[in-house]
Parts: C-alpha cells; sequence; structure tokens
C-alpha cells in the first residue's frame, strides 16, 4: 500500500483550464465524493468567493457543473454540491484499486491530492496525469502491510497444520475430525500433528492472556 501527494503550483494551476475557477474562487475545496460515475464525480465542496461571487460563476466552467447550493446560518465558506468532469478527476475513475483521498483544494496555494492504493494503480494513475496536467511534485510514501501479532507466533508448521485443523473443522463444536485423520491427510505422526496443535495453541493463549 502507498500514500502519494500531488501538487500543483498556483502558476501551473492558474495556466490550466482552472485558471478559469480561480478567476472568482480563492478556495474550492473538496470535502466528500457523494457518487462515481465515468463522466465524472459528485463532490461535496466548500468554496470561498472572489469580490461577492457566487454559484452562478460556475456556469461559464466546462467541468463543473453545480447541483446544489447548501445554505448555512453559519458564516464561513459556502457549501455546493457539484458534478466534476476534469480530466484529471476522470482519469482517476478506471483504477478501481486507488483512492482519492478527501479533503483536498484548489486555491491560491495551489492544488495537492492524495492517493492511497497499490502501487501499479498509482503508477498509472500518475502517467495518465501528466499526459494531461504534469504535477511540480509528486511524495511518495510506502506502507506495510500491518502484521498479525499472533500469526507471527506460530512457525510456518505450526500455521500450515493450525489452517488445516480450522479448515477441517477440528475445533468446531462436535468437532468434524480427528487429530488422527488429520494426520493422515498431512502425511505425518499423529504424535508429531499434536505437538505442534499442542505448541500453537500454547503460544496463542499465552499471547491472548498477555494482550488482555
Amino acid at each position: 500500500m502507498q500514500e502519494v501527494k500531488l501538487h500543483w503550483n498556483r502558476e501551473s494551476i492558474a495556466s490550466s483550464d482552472f485558471g478559469e475557477l480561480l478567476e472568482f474562487c480563492s478556495l474550492f475545496e473538496v470535502v466528500a465524493h457523494l457518487d462515481v460515475q465515468p463522466e465524472g464525480v459528485r463532490q461535496l465542496a466548500r468554496v470561498e468567493y472572489r469580490n461577492g461571487g457566487g454559484p452562478s460563476d460556475f456556469e461559464g466552467l466546462g467541468f463543473i457543473t453545480v447541483e446544489e447550493n447548501i445554505k448555512s446560518k453559519m458564516e464561513g465558506p459556502d457549501t455546493i454540491v457539484v458534478m466534476n468532469s476534469h480530466p484529471i478527476v476522470t482519469t482517476a475513475v478506471p483504477f478501481t484499486d486507488i483512492a482519492v483521498m478527501p479533503p483536498y483544494s484548489i486555491g491560491d496555494e495551489g492544488m495537492t491530492i492524495t492517493l492511497r492504493g497499490v502501487p501499479k494503480g498509482i503508477s498509472g494513475f500518475l502517467a495518465a496525469t501528466r499526459l494531461v496536467l504534469p504535477p511540480d511534485k509528486v511524495s511518495v510514501i510506502s506502507h506495510e502491510e500491518p502484521k498479525h501479532e499472533a500469526r507471527s507466533l506460530l512457525g510456518e508448521r505450526q500455521l500450515e497444520i493450525l489452517q488445516l485443523a480450522i479448515h477441517h473443522g477440528y475445533y468446531q463444536d462436535p468437532r468434524k475430525i480427528s487429530v488422527s485423520a488429520l494426520a493422515e491427510k498431512m502425511g505425518i505422526a499423529r504424535s508429531t500433528l499434536g505437538e505442534h496443535l499442542d505448541s500453537a495453541e500454547a503460544a496463542l493463549v499465552k499471547w491472548a492472556i498477555e494482550e488482555d
């Protein structure tokens, strides 16, 4: 699993389609994805307008359609629901093994988005994005899958035998298979299999008590 941050400077944003957005918005912050379709993503966004702008200013954009303007009694940024069909947005849709993580924003500081997913998917999305609007900075952070502490206590053979015992119902009530039958399936002596099960169970019980 990887986490990747893509950043575009304000200058890069201003020279792209997003430049039109910056003309009337000082901040466009996506706080949630409400729906994902091949033609775009429905987003919940917080917006700070420049010079008394409003939702009607989006009508001049070809890639954002305002579907709802959510009125709030609180002071602060407006909240709107939009359908966003910008090429960078639609580029991410086919990559089902990655996720674009809200919140992210477009504003006077540029734009930064965070991706999480498998390296292959992220590489594919990054390659496609570079064809649309190359990011100015890419920061990659690798994440290792967390280790299962209980499993780390068991040897490879112990784990194999324990998994086989569980699969064949040895720990069900009533028991579905005997130690002798399990040993026969494994092709080992009954006493050897019993020793493996006993040691594995003892290690797991000790771990459970210490964790508690």
